[in-house]
């Protein structure tokens, strides 16, 4: 059965605006390296348009979302409506595809899990999801919809009974847990820095019946990760025996990402989400966070080699035309200040550092697995 990239054109030349983290290209750049290494076939490559009102009220308010449209089509909105839905205020700006551009990336979540039920797919990637902050009635941390939401929504709809959600982005899915909190058919685990907007996800709420918080600490590396997933996540979820699994894969774990003070490698990072991938048959994997446009191109480029168990096609150098699409993305960051740097753009996996499993990440896994009676 084939694996398919799910994606929209909307996401070649939308940015967010100067000044904002998001004023990266980060979706194009995955797909048209995968593309370029002849990685994906074209009847692989689903290009969604965006989702109706109809569609997003499977979680949003209506009144929230005519106010997006209107911000769209306006590029404006009275002070009022900025202060009660959050649109036009703080991180969240308005622009030109405000609401274009996130319905697009909801439209690809949903239409995955519709694949994913009626079996034409195993296994899916979706670039442009994983907007975990967005709220029913307001946006929030870069986040104007909630496709993380709306997707287990819509395979709860299409009969899913057991559902895990693993977010490993650097924030915690706030908005995914609020939302289903104590539901039975749906299991969260979260492994995020502590202490970083939004300043949720603590340890203690593991006490919830369906809910895993695991925050780290800052300088969280490879071997932490790797002891996590193996001695408490998977253990965790294969007990679960899941129907579905979504990955929320952000890459602002990784150590060159200016949004974080997690120091993981790709090797890491897509170690995990190949073992991650297998606890289901049935696979929808996310983007999220992720802020340096040259890393996360690549580290997303990467998951559809891990979603398709080729791995070893990345222990290889990047191809002249893959460097020369990187060398053409502008970012505006004090470490680009003197060019991209060389380990960037030569190889696809990062420098292998020796790290060690620190006794406080140790004592978080039994802390967690005492409290989830593990």
């Amino acid at each position: 059965m084939k694996n398919f990239v799910f994606s929209s054109k909307i996401f070649k030349g939308s940015r967010y605006g100067e000044g904002h983290p998001l004023n990266i290209d980060r979706v194009w750049p995955s797909l048209e390296i995968l593309k370029i290494m002849n990685w994906v076939s074209d009847d692989q490559i689903i290009f969604n348009e965006t989702a109706t009102i109809e569609e997003l009220t499977l979680f949003h308010d209506i009144d929230y979302l005519e106010a997006l449209k209107k911000a769209e089509m306006s590029q404006n909105l009275s002070e009022i409506e900025k202060k009660k839905f959050k649109i036009g205020v703080g991180v969240n700006p308005i622009f030109k595809e405000v609401f274009s551009r996130p319905a697009a990336a909801a439209k690809s979540s949903m239409t995955a899990i519709q694949f994913l039920a009626e079996n034409k797919a195993n296994k899916i990637l979706n670039f442009s999801g994983g907007t975990h902050h967005g709220r029913q009635s307001f946006a929030s941390g870069f986040c104007f919809l909630n496709d993380c939401v709306l997707a287990i929504l819509k395979a709860k709809k299409l009969n899913f009974k057991n559902i895990l959600y693993i977010d490993i982005d650097a924030h915690h899915c706030d908005a995914v847990q609020d939302h289903f909190e104590n539901d039975d058919t749906v299991n969260l685990i979260s492994v995020h820095e502590q202490d970083k907007w939004p300043r949720t996800g603590k340890v203690n709420e593991s006490a919830i019946s369906n809910i895993m918080n695991i925050p780290v600490p800052q300088n969280f590396n490879d071997n932490e990760m790797l002891f996590v997933v193996d001695k408490l996540i998977l253990p965790y979820a294969k007990n679960l025996n899941p129907d579905l699994v979504i990955v929320q894969a952000g890459t602002d774990c990784l150590e060159d990402d200016p949004q974080s003070n997690m120091i993981l490698s790709n090797f890491a990072y897509w170690q995990s989400i190949s073992k991650l991938k297998d606890i289901s048959m049935k696979t929808l994997i996310l983007g999220g966070g992720g802020y340096n446009p040259y890393i996360t191109a690549k580290a997303w480029a990467g998951n559809w080699l891990v979603l398709n168990s080729k791995e070893k096609l990345l222990e290889t150098t990047l191809s002249e035309e893959c460097q020369n699409l990187l060398k053409s993305l502008s970012w505006k960051n004090s470490r680009v200040r003197n060019g991209i740097p060389k380990r960037w753009l030569d190889n696809w996996l990062d420098d292998k550092k020796s790290s060690f499993v620190r006794d406080e990440i140790k004592k978080l896994v039994d802390e967690v697995k005492k409290i989830k009676k593990l």
